[in-house]
């Protein structure tokens, strides 16, 4: 039996219900005078109530290729990590910095690990 509803109906709906939600603040904060809180509600409910009715992609799929996320929402990190040939690498050693490591340009001004900056020193 083939279901009626697409692949993102239930993100759908969970959008839908997060920016009534969302919209119910806003109104109730405009109401008691905290102008800031309600136009940041007001924003965000109008920005998940249009993720969730238009059929654009315009939004999501930026996200998803920045995050490396395919169609099936998993993350292939195993697979870039070595056939990525945009990735910091050290200058020093070669190897690939990843997010987190300490880091620091050299006297030549390249990007190398801080370990590798001071075993040179």
């Amino acid at each position: 039996m083939d279901s009626t509803q697409s692949e993102d109906g239930n993100g759908r709906i969970a959008r839908l219900v997060l920016a009534a939600g969302l919209g119910a603040a806003a109104l109730w904060s405009l109401r008691t005078g905290k102008r800031l809180r309600g136009a940041l509600a007001g924003a965000g409910a109008v920005a998940l109530g249009y993720s969730a009715t238009s059929d654009a992609d315009g939004v999501t799929e930026p996200l998803a290729e920045e995050f490396e996320i395919d169609a099936t929402g998993e993350s292939d990190d195993a697979e870039t990590d070595e056939t990525d040939s945009d990735q910091l690498r050290c200058a020093a050693c070669g190897e690939p910095i990843v997010a987190g490591q300490v880091r620091a340009p050299n006297e030549d001004g390249e990007t190398v690990h801080e370990s590798c900056l001071e075993a040179t020193a």
